[in-house]
C-alpha cells in the first residue's frame, strides 16, 4: 500500500532529532510504540513496525461478547486467529476468509474503559469486527459458508444498528421484522461493550439464526424467496410510477 512521499525534516537545530509526517490514514496508530529497522544496501529502507500486541485482547473480548449473545443458538468455541485474514486495515474484498483489521480494534480499544454509547465511526469499526466474527460463528453452529456470511452481516446490524458491507435488503428486512427489531436500531447500540447488552440481545439473535437455519435446511429456498421478493418490489415500483 503506497501512501505517497514524505520529507524528513529537523525537529530542531539543537535537538539532533528528525521528524517524518505520516499520512492521515495512519493517525489511528497515535500512541502506539513502533520498532524502527533499517534495511541497508543499494536501496535502503526504513521500516516502522507497530507493536500491536494490545489488540488481541480486544478481539478476544468481542468474541466473548458474541459468544454470550449467541448462547441460545449454540456453542461457538474459542477465538482463533486461524479463522481470519488480518491487516492494519480491513481488506476491500473479504476473499476466502473473513477479515479483521487492527485499525478497527484500535478504535474499539480506546473505548474499552466504559460501556457508554460509542461515536458512529467507532460503532462502525465494532460492526465490521462483529460481522467477520459472526460469519465464523455461523459456520461453527452449522450454517453453510454462503449463509454464514449473510448471518454475520445481519448480526452486525442487529447489535450495532450500523449498515456495513454488502447488504441484502431482502434478508435484512425479513430477519429484522421476525426478530422484532425497530428500523435502524441496534440491540446493543447504547452499550455495545456491556455483557448485559449482549444478554438482552440473545432472543433477537436467536430469531435471526432460526431464519437462516430454515433457509439452510431447504435447498435453494433462500434464492427462490429472494427472487420473488425482488420481483414484488420491482412490480410495486412500476405500479407506483404508473399511478404517479
Amino acid at each position: 500500500m503506497h501512501f505517497g512521499k514524505r520529507n524528513i525534516r529537523s525537529a530542531g537545530r539543537s535537538s539532533g532529532s528528525v521528524e517524518v509526517t505520516l499520512p492521515v490514514e495512519l493517525a489511528v496508530l497515535e500512541g502506539i510504540a513502533c520498532r524502527l529497522d533499517l534495511h541497508d544496501g543499494l536501496a535502503p529502507e526504513i521500516v516502522l513496525q507497530p507493536d500491536l500486541r494490545i489488540i488481541m485482547p480486544v478481539f478476544e473480548k468481542l468474541w466473548g461478547l458474541l459468544s454470550l449473545g449467541l448462547e441460545e443458538v449454540g456453542e461457538i468455541g474459542d477465538f482463533s486467529e486461524a479463522d481470519y485474514g488480518f491487516g492494519l486495515f480491513r481488506a476491500s474484498k473479504l476473499g476466502a476468509m473473513p477479515s479483521l483489521a487492527y485499525a478497527d480494534a484500535l478504535l474499539i480499544h480506546r473505548n474499552l474503559g466504559g460501556g457508554a454509547e460509542m461515536a458512529p465511526r467507532v460503532l462502525e469499526a465494532l460492526a465490521r469486527v462483529v460481522e467477520s466474527m459472526a460469519a465464523v460463528a455461523g459456520t461453527r453452529v452449522g450454517l453453510s459458508n454462503e449463509l454464514a456470511v449473510l448471518f454475520g452481516n445481519q448480526v452486525a446490524y442487529l447489535v450495532s444498528g450500523e449498515t456495513i458491507g454488502v447488504r441484502d435488503a431482502f434478508a435484512r428486512g425479513l430477519v429484522s421484522r421476525s426478530a422484532g427489531v425497530p428500523r435502524d436500531a441496534g440491540c446493543c447500540r447504547s452499550a455495545p461493550l456491556s455483557a448485559d447488552s449482549w444478554r438482552h440481545a440473545r432472543s433477537c439473535l436467536m430469531h435471526a439464526f432460526d431464519q437462516f437455519r430454515s433457509w439452510d435446511n431447504r435447498p435453494n429456498a433462500y434464492a427462490k424467496e429472494r427472487e420473488l421478493w425482488y420481483r414484488a418490489c420491482h412490480f410495486e415500483g412500476r405500479l407506483a410510477a404508473t399511478n404517479a
